[in-house]
């Protein structure tokens, strides 16, 4: 007689190493929070982060005010660059905002023709500053 030596998992094999594994997963998960750095970035480098940001996405300028920034965008829409519920963001106008920085209290531009100078203030009082280079746009009629 021929015996069938097939050599393979049985099904309850096979549970108990789906189960191991969704455990040791979900341990992972849930232990990578726990790896999240606790020390904030400073607020000098975030300022110099959205200028960057700002400058990187081909932003046009087209008006500078005392507390904001009239842009237009890649695509000719105009934006605003100001702080709203304590965040500074870039907002179209009847659309949605990208969040830039949380928790400032204040955005300071200076128009230096050439470039602006902006200066933002969070709710501890710290004060950062940076300069921004972007082309003249044309403003919308």
């Amino acid at each position: 007689m021929l015996k069938n030596k097939r050599t393979a998992f049985t099904l309850l094999e096979s549970m108990v190493a789906l189960i191991v594994t969704g455990l040791v997963l979900m341990t992972i998960q849930f232990s990578l929070s726990l790896l999240k750095t606790q020390t904030p970035v400073p607020l000098d480098i975030t300022l110099r982060a959205v200028a960057h940001q700002i400058e990187v996405q081909k932003y046009t300028f087209i008006s500078a005010h005392k507390d904001h920034v009239i842009l237009n965008n890649s695509e000719g829409k105009p934006m605003n660059l100001e702080v709203r519920r304590n965040q500074l963001q870039i907002a179209a106008v009847g659309a949605g905002q990208i969040v830039m920085a949380q928790n400032i209290r204040q955005l300071t531009v200076i128009d230096h023709t050439s470039y602006l100078g902006l200066e933002i203030i969070d709710h501890k009082g710290q004060k950062a500053n940076c300069l921004l280079y972007l082309k003249k746009g044309k403003e919308h009629v």
